[in-house]
Parts: C-alpha cells; structure tokens; sequence
C-alpha cells in the first residue's frame, strides 16, 4: 500500500482505493438506483394518499366559503374561492403524485429485472410503453389544467404555450423508442435460447 507524503500536521493517511460498483447484480449501481426509486415511489404514494383524503375532505364535509388572501403593498384582500376550484386544484395534484407513482412502480420493476442480471424481458417493453402513455397523460392533463386554471383567473396567471409541450413530446418518444428497443433484446434472446 503506497503511503503519501505527511499532512502538514504530522498525520499520515494511507492511500485507498475503492472499487467501483458494478453495473449489474446484487450490491451493484442498480440496487442502489433501485433503493431510490423505492424511496421515491412511496413518498409520491403518501403524497397521493394525502391529496385523495383531502379531495375527499373538501368534497363531503361541509364548510363555510373558501377564501384566499392576495396581499398587496396596500395589504391583503381577501379573495372568496368557489369550492370546485378547490376540488379541482386537489384532484389534479391527486392524478399528478398518482401518475407518477405509477412511473415510479414501473421503473423499479425494470430495475430489479436489470439487478438479477435479465433486463430483456418482454414485461419490460409493455412497462415502458405504460410509462410513456402515463407520461403522456399526466403532461397532457397538466397542460389542460394550467390552460383551464389561466382561463379561470383571466389574466392572472399565463396560459401555458404549445412550446412547453415539446420536451414532454420528445421525453414520450424517447421512452417509446426504448420500448423498441427492448422488444428487439427480447426477441434476440429468445432466438438464443432456442439456439443453444
């Protein structure tokens, strides 16, 4: 083991090397990208929980208007909210942290197959192509929601452009294209298998 020079307070570390984590396998980068994915799958499945409880909330218990305060160099003006644009706004945070989890839930699997060493399975193309229809809908739903919601405060608020539909679109066909991919993967393996 090569030692370096002193420290310039008299301590002396040794120098050592760590391996690097292998792509594939147990204890390898996809366990630990699978660890997030996890970690992450359950925090947008708490947050979906809470969004349903609270549309559910505001859907059957009564309550007085709803108000929100806009404040203002003058002060604050209280602004009375319909209901509906309450349920709106919580059920689409709801449809939103669920599509989400539903990505999540999918990556994972398509992680795990990649840990035990056979990510070319054909329930890994019909996987990719949920996520991409998923992502679609939860882009597509966001930017009709934020046109409805521009159209409803009139004037307050942008409506969202085309524009912003294009890195969406091509993140949806880039996941298409991999699905593809994988179904070629997955018909090369099984004319390996009935080769040997």
């Amino acid at each position: 083991m090569r030692v370096p020079k002193s420290l310039s307070i008299g301590i002396r570390v040794p120098f050592v090397r760590t391996p690097a984590l292998p792509a594939l396998g147990p204890g390898s980068m996809s366990s630990l990208l699978g660890v997030a994915l996890g970690a992450a799958f359950w925090i947008l499945a708490l947050l979906t929980c809470a969004a349903v409880l609270a549309f559910l909330f505001i859907a059957f218990v009564p309550m007085g208007p709803l108000d929100l305060i806009a404040t203002s160099e003058d002060g604050g003006t209280s602004v009375p909210v319909p209901r509906a644009y309450f349920l709106f706004g919580v059920g689409a945070f709801a449809g939103y942290f669920a599509g989400f989890a539903l990505i999540l839930r999918h990556l994972r699997r398509i992680v795990h197959s990649l840990r035990i060493g056979d990510p070319f399975q054909p329930a890994n193309v019909s996987r990719l192509k949920q996520i991409g229809l998923t992502l679609a809908t939860v882009t597509g739903g966001a930017w009709i929601g934020q046109t409805l919601v521009s159209r409803l405060v009139r004037g307050a608020l942008e409506p969202p452009s085309l524009f912003d539909l294009v890195t969406p679109a091509f993140s949806v066909l880039v996941v298409f294209v991999l699905a593809e991919v994988f179904r070629e993967g997955a018909r090369l393996r099984r004319e390996s298998e009935l080769t040997i």
